[in-house]
C-alpha cells in the first residue's frame, strides 16, 4: 500500500551542510534545514492556516495530541496515551506531565498546556466567527454542526477537559480517521488567556504567537520564517522557510551549492541526488459543460470514446498512463483511495454512434467555436495533435489548437474562457473529496449533476473510512462517466534530498515537511 507520508532514510553520509543565504542568517543553527517557499508565512494561527506555507510552519511549530509518522499512522506528541471506547464514540486522551508553551527565541513562558487548551482551540474551530477550514473534518464531534451553526453554545460540543491533564473526545458517530485528523493544525491548542492579550493578531506576528512544538519561533521578516529547538542528538536544529528570490537554478544545483536541502523537482533529468517519487498531478482533458455544444453529454461521450483510441506520444520520464482521474498515494483515512476505487474508467458505446444522437440537439455552428487549449511549454503538443488526428478520422471534426502561455492558459481555466482544454489538476491538500469537487458546477468543468453533488455531499457527512471511501468512488465513476473530464497522463515528480537527512516525514500534499525526527550528519 503506498502511504501519503514517507520517511526518508539517508543510504550516504556526508559532512554537515553549513546553509546560509544573504540576508537570510538569522536563525542558522547548527544543522540547517533550508527549504524555498512561495510566499513567506504570513498566518501562524493554527485554527486558521490553511496556505501550504502556513501549513508547514504550523506543522513544525505546533504540537498536538498526536503526530504522524512515515505510514500516516498516529503516534504520541503532546499526550503520552490514549483509550477508545469499545463503541468507537469516546476518546481520552492523558497529557505528559509539565508541558508549557515557549515564546520568541524559545524564551520560557507561564503559560502551561492542559486539557482546557485542546478544549478552546476546538470550541474556536467551530466557531462560525473563526471560519476554520478544519471543522469540516471533525464532523463527528457531538454537538459539532449545531454550534457551528449557532444553534447551541461552545459548551455543546463533545470535547472537555478532566482536570488539567485528561481531555475527553465524545462524538455523535464512530470515525476511524479521526486520530489522523488530530494531527491536523486545527487540532493544536490553544490557550485562552494568550488569545484574548493578543487583541485579535494571534499567530499574526512573533510576539502573539508561542510555540507547543519542538521547533520555537526564532525570527519571522520579509525574508523568511525561521524556527529553532535545541540541539540535541544530530536533530536538525533549524527550519528556515525562504524565498528562493532570482535564482533559476534546478532545483539539483540549489541542493548541492547548499542553497536549500531539498526542494521539488518535475523533470526527468538524472540525478545524484537521492529522489523520492510521486504523483500529485493528473493531465486531463477538460469539457467545459457551460458551453453550448459541450454541454452536451452525448458529445462529450463521443470525444471521449474516439480520444480513447489515440496513439499518445509523451515522455515516459515525466507522464506516464492514469489509472484514474484521483492520483496514486492518495488515502482515505487509512485506505489507499486509487487501490480500493478500481479501474474508474466508463464503458460507453462506439464514438460515431454517440455522436450521430449529440448531432440531434447541436448545431454546427455550435460546434465552429471549440479549441483546445494547452499550456505552452508542457511538452504534450503532440498527444493533442493524435487526439485531434482521431476525431477527424472518426468523427469528421477538426479542432483548432491554442497554445498560450502559462499565466494565460491559468486565467483563462479560472475565468472558464475554454472550450476543451488539456490542464494538470493538482491535488494540493490531500483530499479525495476536494479534488473531485474541483469538477463540479463552480469548479474547472462547471459540471452540474445532481447524482455528482448528492455522492460528494454523503462522502462529506460519512464518518466511517470503508463507507466515505465507496462514496468518494461512485462519484468519480459518475464524474467520468458524464465525461465532463477524460483523465491521460500521472505526471511524474520527485523530492530531490540533500545526502545525510533521515527521519524527514513528507506529505507532498501541500507540500508537508515534517522533521521533528529529522537528523542530518
Amino acid at each position: 500500500m503506498k502511504h501519503r507520508f514517507v520517511r526518508i532514510a539517508a543510504a550516504v553520509l556526508a559532512a554537515a551542510f553549513a546553509l546560509a543565504m544573504a540576508g537570510c542568517t538569522a536563525g542558522s543553527g547548527v544543522n540547517s534545514f533550508t527549504w524555498f517557499v512561495e510566499n513567506i508565512p504570513a498566518n501562524l494561527d493554527p485554527q486558521i492556516a490553511s496556505a501550504p506555507e502556513d501549513v508547514l510552519a504550523c506543522k513544525n511549530l505546533y504540537g498536538g495530541l498526536v503526530r504522524l509518522d512515515a505510514g500516516g499512522q498516529p503516534q504520541p506528541d503532546l499526550a503520552e496515551r490514549w483509550t477508545v471506547s469499545p463503541d468507537g464514540l469516546t476518546y481520552t486522551f492523558t497529557l505528559k506531565p509539565g508541558l508549557t508553551y515557549r515564546a520568541s527565541r524559545g524564551e520560557q513562558t507561564d503559560y502551561a498546556i492542559t486539557a482546557e487548551d485542546f478544549v478552546y482551540a476546538f470550541q474556536r474551530m467551530f466557531s462560525a466567527e473563526t471560519g476554520s477550514p478544519y471543522a469540516v473534518e471533525f464532523a463527528a464531534i457531538e454537538g459539532g454542526s449545531a454550534v457551528l451553526a449557532g444553534l447551541a453554545g461552545p459548551e455543546a460540543l463533545g470535547v472537555k477537559a478532566s482536570g488539567d491533564g485528561t481531555v475527553v473526545f465524545t462524538l455523535s458517530e464512530p470515525d476511524d480517521d479521526f486520530l489522523r485528523k488530530l494531527a491536523l493544525p486545527g487540532a493544536m491548542p490553544c490557550d485562552e488567556g494568550f488569545f484574548e492579550s493578543t487583541g485579535g493578531s494571534y499567530g499574526l506576528t512573533a510576539d502573539t504567537t508561542l510555540s507547543s512544538g519542538s521547533f520555537y519561533l526564532y525570527n519571522w521578516t520579509s525574508g523568511g520564517l525561521f524556527l529553532r529547538r535545541e540541539a540535541s542528538d544530530g536533530l536538525v536544529d533549524s527550519l528556515r522557510l525562504v524565498q528562493n528570490t532570482g535564482s533559476a537554478a534546478s532545483a539539483e544545483d540549489l541542493i548541492l551549492n547548499e542553497r536549500c536541502t531539498a526542494a521539488l523537482d518535475d523533470t526527468d533529468a538524472p540525478t545524484q541526488l537521492r529522489a523520492v517519487s510521486y504523483s500529485d498531478t493528473t493531465w486531463c482533458l477538460l469539457f467545459n459543460t457551460q458551453q453550448p455544444a459541450l454541454s452536451s453529454a452525448l458529445l462529450r461521450q463521443a470525444l471521449t470514446a474516439a480520444a480513447s483510441q489515440a496513439s499518445l506520444p509523451v515522455d515516459e520520464g515525466l507522464y506516464a498512463p492514469a489509472k484514474g482521474l484521483v492520483p496514486e498515494g492518495l488515502a482515505v483515512g487509512g485506505i489507499d483511495y486509487r487501490t480500493a476505487a478500481g479501474d474508474p474508467s466508463p464503458t460507453l458505446n462506439g464514438a460515431y454512434t454517440l455522436y450521430r444522437a449529440a448531432r440531434q440537439t447541436i448545431s454546427s455552428s455550435d460546434l465552429m467555436g471549440i479549441t483546445v487549449l494547452v499550456p505552452a511549454g508542457a511538452g504534450l503538443t503532440q498527444a493533442v495533435q493524435a487526439i485531434n488526428s482521431v476525431w477527424q478520422q472518426e468523427l469528421s471534426l477538426f479542432f483548432s489548437l491554442e497554445e498560450v502561455p502559462q499565466e494565460d492558459f491559468d486565467q483563462r481555466l479560472a475565468d472558464g474562457d475554454y472550450t476543451i482544454a488539456l490542464a494538470p489538476v493538482t491535488c494540493t491538500d490531500g483530499s479525495v473529496y476536494s479534488f473531485l469537487r474541483s469538477f463540479g458546477p463552480d469548479g474547472l468543468t462547471g459540471y452540474a449533476d445532481t447524482s455528482f453533488e448528492t455522492l460528494l455531499a454523503q462522502a462529506a457527512a460519512a464518518a466511517g473510512s470503508e463507507t466515505r471511501c465507496a462514496l468518494l468512488a461512485q462519484a468519480e465513476r459518475q464524474l467520468l462517466s458524464g465525461c465532463a473530464v477524460m483523465p491521460l497522463f500521472a505526471q511524474q515528480k520527485r523530492l530531490l534530498l540533500a545526502d545525510g537527512v533521515e527521519g524527514l516525514v513528507f506529505d507532498p500534499y501541500g507540500p508537508v515537511l515534517d522533521l521533528t525526527w529529522t537528523t542530518k550528519q
